[in-house]
């Protein structure tokens, strides 16, 4: 019995000590990636928020900020000591329904719901563009429980972590092709997207 006792807590200190060594060697992994090593300090300035959420510009920097950490390609510093600066302006989200109560058809309960952000990203260095005004967009769906501005709210931290990654996915590609501007690429402020309450949400009944 003792022996046996013995083999098993030897067998499970093994097995811990296994775990802790590929914990480590996880924790040190980053993905591959194109972008030269002398661009890979990075800041992520507070976006501009447009759409009428309060919170949603506040949500999607700090999505970003977290998944630029938990990939490890990059290293988030102050902006003084960054060689990329990125920056953001977060647009009206649209909505679609997808689904309607039981009971009564004409009540959608659940929608699909698109956050959009313009992304902008600079040289810190040399001044030169690197990603011009390029839209990203994430979904998700989206419960209303007939109380479609809580179901945005609750929402909107769940499809900003998607945006993040979308977000993480164009960073990748600097120094892998030209920067393509959709619009002014010299600042993150032009007019050309003001508030149009037409475009706040954009339902389609199927």
């Amino acid at each position: 019995m003792k022996t046996a006792r013995a083999l098993f807590t030897l067998s499970a200190t093994a097995a811990l000590a296994l775990a802790a060594t590929l914990m480590q060697g996880c924790a040190g992994y980053t993905r591959g990636s194109a972008v030269p090593e002398e661009l890979r300090t990075i800041n992520v300035a507070a976006f501009e928020n447009r759409s009428r959420y309060p919170m949603v510009g506040a949500i999607a920097t700090q999505q970003v900020a977290d998944a630029i950490i938990e990939d490890g390609t990059f290293e988030l510093v102050e902006r003084g000591a960054a060689r990329i600066t990125v920056q953001g302006v977060v647009l009206n989200p649209k909505t679609r329904a997808t689904n309607y109560d039981r009971n009564e058809r004409i009540v959608p309960d659940e929608y699909r719901i698109t956050l959009r952000l313009r992304l902008y990203a600079y040289d810190s260095q040399t001044g030169e563009t690197l990603i011009g005004g390029k839209t990203v967009e994430a979904s998700d769906s989206m419960l209303t429980r007939r109380d479609y501005q809580n179901g945005v709210t609750d929402a909107l931290p769940r499809v900003a972590r998607k945006l993040a990654q979308q977000v993480m996915n164009e960073l990748h590609s600097i120094g892998s092709k030209p920067a393509t501007p959709e619009g002014d690429a010299s600042t993150p402020e032009p007019a050309e997207e003001a508030i149009d309450n037409s475009d706040i949400f954009t339902e389609e009944v199927e």
